[in-house]
């Protein structure tokens, strides 16, 4: 039960990670007027989701090993 947790939780990140993207990838070629993405917030947003994702399958790596 804990596996498929897990499994659904790093697919939900992922999945999460692809709209995000797309989103900001839409942003940023209209360029708004009014628009506030700077590619300081870029970098900062895709390197918050990264890290995130990284913990997760990090802290799900050890549990593998322990079986």
């Amino acid at each position: 039960m804990n596996e498929d947790f897990y499994i659904a939780l790093i697919t939900g990140w992922l999945i999460l990670f692809i709209f995000w993207f797309f989103i900001v990838v839409f942003i940023y070629v209209r360029k708004p007027l009014k628009s506030k993405l700077s590619n300081k917030l870029i970098l900062y947003s895709f390197g918050m989701f990264l890290i995130i994702l990284a913990l997760l399958y990090l802290l799900g790596s050890p549990d593998s090993f322990l079986n």
